[in-house]
């Protein structure tokens, strides 16, 4: 091997991550948790019903009911309680779908590279993304999370990283194609 063919394979390995890792429920509750409170696409998704809830409100009592305060605002406290109980455990739900299909694969090896990523499990099984279908990422202490605006979520856990160093071109290649959130 001469020097450029060695310069292309550094180069090439500069711009790869790999994480072995077997995936587990708990992640993907502390991803969905964290997006759900820490994230603007998940907080603007909790507070898109209570908003139209209260334009519905003020049109109903100005045009056709004229309901009064209390009416309203028993009916707002009602949805409310319907937005953040049902509608969080139904994320959760869909979630841990999501877990049931990567847990499938047993233990993953996934590859982030500038193609998009690459996820391989012991039994053969394998998906590969582009970096379009996961617009948004962001990062907690244990794990990178890719997702898109209905809650979709590819967890990669961080003590998964073949090395230190992953974790840097990790967190380099997702900052170069998504928006970090």
């Amino acid at each position: 091997m001469d020097m450029d063919q060695a310069g292309q394979v550094d180069d090439a390995a500069l711009g790869t991550a790999r994480f072995d890792y077997t995936p587990v429920a708990a992640d993907y509750d502390k991803a969905l948790s964290r997006f759900t409170l820490g994230t603007w696409p998940g907080r603007t998704g909790s507070l898109l019903l209570p908003g139209a809830f209260a334009v519905a409100a003020f049109l109903v009592r100005v045009l056709v009911w004229h309901l009064d305060e209390v009416q309203i605002i028993a009916a707002g406290v009602c949805v409310v309680i319907i937005l953040f109980v049902v509608r969080q455990r139904v994320r959760r739900f869909r979630v841990r779908g999501q877990y049931g299909t990567h847990a499938a694969y047993g233990t993953c090896r996934t590859t982030l590279t500038d193609d998009g990523l690459t996820t391989i499990g012991t039994a053969g099984e394998s998906n590969s993304d582009d970096w379009h279908v996961y617009p948004w990422w962001f990062e907690t202490p244990e794990l990178f999370v890719l997702t898109g605006s209905l809650g979709y979520f590819f967890v990669v856990p961080k003590r998964g990283a073949a090395s230190p160093e992953d974790l840097v071109r990790a967190r380099a290649l997702l900052a170069q194609h998504l928006r970090r959130i």
